[in-house]
């Protein structure tokens, strides 16, 4: 029978290496002195110590990865509704458009002499305002672009006030600060804690009842309706 030369464990026939000690098995074992013997043994339970350790660090890892990539999924990125996206648009069609028609304006002028930046024909004077002129087209191009999605934006803007007042109209009738609390807190639950198991909660319920609601902006919408729904709480 095989036997560990470190901590003299005696293993059946075909193991060929020590599970706690990790070292090769022998077919006998030689005679030691007690204190070697000794020693042999804490050596043999430090390295089995040390086995345990590198297993539990590498499990502690694996867990907060898990924790870690849990709590990224439950990020939100912020809310932006759509009638503040057709405002931002609009303003950079303004600017794009305003520079872009007086970039140009002044290019055209440039270029046919009416502006004396060149006094004569030059390659210089061809490149320079071919390349502005691309240039302050493309501003033209982004503008109106930014203006047609601003008109876009405004026309999703009113599908959003819609499914607002309806949701709204919803939780008066339906959803209830009594109905989402219950069996909800256990006795020394914290004020933090209770608003995001609330918040938590009236999203599911209304999430059961209007299917395929963006993220964000469910729970932009939590969070307006629960101040009203706990208001001086």
């Amino acid at each position: 029978m095989p036997w560990c030369p470190v901590c003299k464990n005696e293993y059946r026939e075909g193991i060929e290496r020590c599970a706690e000690c990790k070292v090769e098995l022998v077919e006998r074992l030689e005679e030691t002195d007690e204190g070697e013997k000794d020693a042999q043994k804490e050596l043999a339970r430090l390295r089995a110590m040390y086995t345990a350790l590198q297993l539990r660090e590498q499990e502690n890892e694996d867990n907060g990865d898990d924790v870690q990539e849990e709590a990224e999924q439950k990020v939100y990125h912020p809310y932006q509704n759509s009638a503040s996206k057709a405002e931002d648009n609009r303003s950079s069609a303004y600017i794009l458009l305003f520079m872009g028609i007086v970039g140009f304006l002044a290019v055209f002028l440039i270029f046919t002499g009416i502006i004396p930046l060149y006094q004569s024909e030059s390659t210089t004077r061809y490149l320079v305002c071919g390349v502005m002129g691309a240039m302050f087209v493309l501003f033209i191009v982004f503008g109106v672009v930014s203006m047609r999605n601003s008109k876009i934006l405004l026309i999703k803007a009113k599908s959003e006030d819609s499914l607002v007042s309806e949701l709204t109209k919803w939780c008066e009738n339906n959803l209830s600060a009594e109905q989402v609390d219950t069996g909800l807190f256990e006795d020394g639950t914290g004020e933090e804690q209770k608003y995001f198991m609330r918040t938590d909660r009236m999203r599911k319920i209304i999430n059961d009842k209007f299917m395929n609601l963006d993220e964000a902006f469910l729970e932009h919408f939590v969070d307006e309706y629960y101040q009203r729904l706990f208001e001086g709480e």
